[in-house]
């Protein structure tokens, strides 16, 4: 049972395998945290936003979960944009089977915490926990509305 004092996460979670996002749904709304779910980030709003579409006060999610290999954009470059157009979600995993180190090492440096595919899932649902006890529940999320409405 969920701590009523906890925040309830927001997640925007990306990865091209269905089976996988399907899992992680099942899992993090088990939990009680709200997911937003693409197979590619160009499908996200946040992809197209020339700046940060959140008021100064919130962010438009607590995490974001990032596969490094998709069909159209990685993950790495997707989050690393964002954070340069001024978002601000403070939490970065990366999900991902890639061996490429160097990029690894580049996702790493942004603040992204690596898990592996697929024996990860559970250090990642430790990890998560973690940060649901690190977020405030009095942080504001910004409507998700007003940020896909856009």
């Amino acid at each position: 049972m969920r701590n009523p004092e906890k925040a309830r996460l927001r997640i925007l979670l990306f990865d091209d395998s269905s089976l996988l996002r399907s899992t992680l749904r099942h899992l993090f709304r088990n939990e009680g945290w709200e997911v937003m779910e693409f197979p590619d980030p160009d499908l996200c709003p946040l992809y197209y936003a020339s700046a940060c579409r959140c008021r100064f006060s919130e962010v438009c999610a607590d995490v974001i979960v990032t596969d490094l290999e998709m069909l159209h954009i990685n993950g790495f470059t997707f989050v690393r944009d964002l954070l340069q157009k001024g978002c601000r979600i403070p939490f970065l995993a990366m999900f991902t089977a890639s061996e490429d180190a160097a990029l690894l090492d580049q996702a790493k440096a942004l603040g992204f915490k690596i898990f592996s595919k697929p024996d990860g899932i559970t250090p990642l649902m430790e990890w998560m926990h973690n940060v649901e006890r690190l977020v405030n529940g009095g942080r504001l999320l910004a409507p998700w509305s007003e940020i896909a409405g856009h």
